[in-house]
């Protein structure tokens, strides 16, 4: 894995890396995800956008269609449920036999344990379930598409902890034994990068590239569904860390995209412009190849045999 030594996500994406090439992006309906989208379509690349709902895709293609020339396409699947991650990805297939980015910017915070459509824990389902399944079934459009890559946008949490950086807990994935919304969030942060970093040692060498990506304090409105004071807290420790604007998030995130320093590489950790080595536990090779494998059982399948793993 190539080690950076410099800022490289400061620069916007230029046309000539963009022009011409297709993006999925999900979470496009708000946020990091949609700030990525516009990014993207400025630069005159095609965008599929993924929202949630059937009533957030107006709206988002309203907020998008302004940023480029090319109209973009917003398709709708609530990222919790099996069943429509496999249909967006079906019709994704369908309509776009060649992929040049994947993007997953969908993310979610609650502040209780619930239960999706198909009784995973709700969190668990959209920030790690659904960019597994997602980036697997992608895989051939991916493949067709020159240097394709996959970015996962991630965070720093799994640094932090009350006893220091966490590690994975097998037996606690969907907060079953003890749920903190708070360290459920490290932990699904810890779990995306760790699947991420899976994937680019399961992909056959120069295939895609595979990026965690962390944009750094942001300005983003991940903690919506949190009651009043919970978010007015949120708001506060981002000024206290001087969070960015959502474009700047943004660019961070699509130049993981675009890059052509990260050419040739695959498996890093991107946070805020600088390939970096992240905490003990985000690289755990064997809690990586656990955590696959447990993917696998709650999905009830099986994906790029771990004989393909590189040493």
């Amino acid at each position: 894995m190539k080690r950076a030594t410099r800022i490289m996500l400061e620069r916007p994406a230029t046309p000539a890396r963009v022009r011409g090439k297709t993006f999925v992006v999900t979470g496009a309906a708000s946020g990091l995800g949609r700030a990525s989208a516009q990014a993207l379509l400025r630069a005159g690349g095609q965008v599929v956008a993924v929202v949630r709902e059937e009533a957030q895709v107006r709206r988002a293609r309203a907020a998008l269609a302004t940023a480029g020339r090319a109209q973009p396409e917003v398709l709708s699947a609530d990222l919790a449920a099996r069943k429509e991650v496999e249909e967006v990805a079906a019709e994704i297939g369908r309509r776009y036999p060649a992929l040049h980015g994947l993007i997953h910017c969908a993310g979610l915070r609650l502040p209780e344990r619930t239960l999706g459509p198909d009784g995973v824990e709700t969190m668990f389902a959209v920030e790690v379930l659904a960019p597994f399944l997602l980036t697997l079934r992608l895989l051939q459009p991916l493949r067709q598409g020159e240097s394709a890559r996959v970015v996962v946008v991630a965070g720093e949490e799994h640094r932090r902890g009350l006893l220091g950086a966490p590690r994975l807990d097998p037996d606690n994935l969907q907060g079953e034994r003890k749920f903190s919304p708070t360290a459920h969030g490290r932990h699904l942060t810890l779990a995306r990068i760790l699947l991420a970093q899976e994937l680019a040692r399961r992909l056959p060498s120069g295939d895609i590239s595979v990026f965690a990506v962390a944009p750094g304090p942001t300005w983003t409105d991940r903690f919506r569904h949190y009651p009043w004071y919970r978010r007015l807290l949120a708001q506060g420790q981002l000024l206290v860390r001087r969070a960015q604007p959502l474009e700047a998030g943004a660019q961070r995130v699509v130049q993981a995209a675009v890059d052509p320093e990260l050419a040739g590489s695959s498996g890093g950790y991107l946070v805020e412009g600088r390939e970096v080595v992240p905490s003990p536990p985000a690289r755990d090779l064997e809690a990586a190849r656990r955590l696959w494998e447990l993917a696998e059982e709650v999905l009830g399948e099986r994906f790029l045999p771990s004989e393909q793993t590189s040493p």
